[in-house]
Formats: structure tokens, C-alpha cells, sequence
């Protein structure tokens, strides 16, 4: 009698353990594991404008167009060209590395030297997210030449 009343309770167990596992839905339902990267390499449109201060006696406000190149992989090594409103290109170097909400971290510099005058450097800085297919995204920058030193705001979209 208790082998059967035994065997009962396994049965009856067994059998809500199935239906409970039937209905319950898995795990990883709703959170695909999802690999990205920062393939941020391409051209790009935007605009800058630096913030007034006392150390930035002109501020300025323009457009400027910058190809990115990044290595093999969509590595975190970047580096390419800006090209400035009166045609100066100022060729960059930097890293990108990817966000946890999916974005990308983006940071470079490049310098101008002077003959006469103190060298120029502008460092940059800001994130960069997909939106429609393309990236965009926008940051700051610090342009130190001397002692004028212009902050600023950036902004741009992949052309």
C-alpha cells in the first residue's frame, strides 16, 4: 500500500512539474544576447560651436565634414580627417569603444603646429549611437592654442 501511495505522489508530481515547464516561458525569452560593435568608419556632416569665455575672445560657430578610418575588425583604434569650413584638414587620431546601451564612446585629438606662434591642439570627445541605419551623435571639444582656449560643442551625422 505505501509503494502505491508512493508511486501516486511521483506521478502527480511529475505531472504538475510538466505542465508547470509546458506554460512557464524560457529563460531567455525577451533578452537575446545581441554583439555589437563600433563599425563607426565612414564619412560624417556636422557643426561645432564654441561655448564664450574669457580665454575664447572669438568664438565661433561652423560646419565641418570628417572621414573616419578604424582598424581591421571595428577595433578601438581610429583615426581619419576633419575638414573645416575654409578647407584646412586637420588629420585625427583616437579610440572608440563601445557602451553598454549600445552606443559608442568616441575621443581623439590632433594638433597644428606654428611657426610663430604657440602650437594649436584640439581634443574631442562624445558618443555616437545607430539611429535609422546611421550613426550620429555629438560631444565636446577643447581647442588650446596658448593661452586663448576654446570649449565647444559638437554634433554629427554618418553622410
Amino acid at each position: 500500500m505505501g509503494l502505491v501511495i508512493f508511486l501516486g505522489i511521483m506521478l502527480i508530481g511529475l505531472v504538475v512539474t510538466t505542465q508547470i515547464q509546458a506554460v512557464a516561458p524560457p529563460a531567455a525569452v525577451g533578452t537575446p544576447e545581441v554583439v555589437k560593435k563600433c563599425c563607426i568608419a565612414g564619412d560624417y556632416k556636422g557643426t561645432y560651436r564654441d561655448i564664450p569665455s574669457t580665454t575664447c575672445p572669438k568664438p565661433e560657430s561652423a560646419s565641418y565634414k570628417m572621414h573616419i578610418e578604424q582598424e581591421k575588425g571595428c577595433g578601438k583604434k581610429i583615426w581619419g580627417e576633419v575638414v573645416g569650413p575654409d578647407g584646412v584638414i586637420n588629420r585625427f587620431t583616437g579610440t572608440v569603444t563601445l557602451r553598454k546601451d549600445g552606443c559608442c564612446n568616441i575621443s581623439g585629438w590632433w594638433t597644428k603646429p606654428a611657426a610663430a606662434a604657440p602650437g594649436e591642439r584640439t581634443d574631442f570627445k562624445g558618443v555616437l549611437c545607430k539611429k535609422g541605419g546611421k550613426w550620429t551623435g555629438k560631444g565636446s571639444y577643447r581647442n588650446t592654442r596658448g593661452t586663448i582656449i576654446c570649449n565647444g560643442d559638437w554634433e554629427m551625422t554618418q553622410i
